[in-house]
């Protein structure tokens, strides 16, 4: 059996007292040996010393753990809050994106729609501008006329029109060889239909003229009207473009 027992001495009452702490160890054997063992104060204080040191050391170690771990715990909570109002952003421009898309779609097709009917709209004025139209109100008998250009002759009945054959601007209202009057109509597109007749010119040089519009009324005395077309100029065929339909 081993103990330990701890004595505590006192020298003389005339001397200052000094504490002193002895160490005993024993053991229960036949030769029963004892062993003595002195700690002195210097040694206490220093393992005393060293203790505090470790536990403040600990202290610090805690406290600045526990600041750390609050800040990230704040820093974490922050990020969370970021990432929510990241996240509400991006749904808000998903959402802006899907809208402007519709939009776009909406305004291409639109757009396409209008370019759809500009180009219908620009197709039907060149159509307008080409003198393809019949230049009688009514039925009409149609011969060639022999001539160094090339003309054809039309012969309507009393009571109808001779009317533009296409949209454009009368250029000239001149007195003709082998008619009373000649219109010339300029088409903008490079065309000019020619109107020969012995009756009054209604309408005057500047004047626009749509499709249809009346030039002559046919009476007994210009029955017949000498019809021809240029292009760039130069005579051509009539019968290459008149639409005859009546």
């Amino acid at each position: 059996m081993l103990g330990v027992i701890a004595l505590k001495e006192a020298e003389g009452s005339k001397r200052k007292r000094k504490n002193n702490y002895t160490l005993m160890l024993f053991a229960d054997s036949k030769e029963g040996s004892i062993r003595q063992m002195s700690i002195g104060p210097a040694l206490i204080e220093s393992v005393v010393v060293l203790g505090l040191t470790v536990v403040i050391i600990l202290a610090v170690v805690c406290y600045r753990q526990k600041k750390s771990i609050e800040i990230l715990e704040a820093e974490t909570a922050r990020q969370k809050l970021d990432i929510e109002k990241l996240t509400e952003e991006n749904a808000d421009l998903v959402s802006l994106r899907e809208e402007l898309s519709d939009k776009v779609t909406i305004l291409s097709d639109t757009i396409n729609q209008k370019v759809e009917e500009e180009e219908a709209m620009e197709e039907a004025r060149a159509q307008a501008h080409m003198p393809v139209g019949f230049p009688m109100s009514s039925s009409a008998s149609l011969e060639e006329a022999d001539g160094e250009n090339p003309m054809v002759k039309l012969n309507g009945s009393t009571g109808s029109s001779i009317i533009a054959s296409a949209d454009g601007t009368v250029i000239s209202i001149t007195t003709d060889s082998g008619y009373l009057h000649c219109i010339k109509i300029d088409h903008g597109n490079g065309y000019q239909s020619i109107y020969r007749n012995d009756g009054d010119a209604m309408i005057k040089e500047g004047d626009a003229v749509v499709r249809g519009a009346i030039l002559y009324v046919i009476g007994e005395e210009n029955t017949e009207l000498g019809y021809q077309i240029m292009y760039d100029e130069k005579y051509i065929d009539p019968m290459e473009l008149i639409n005859i339909d009546g």
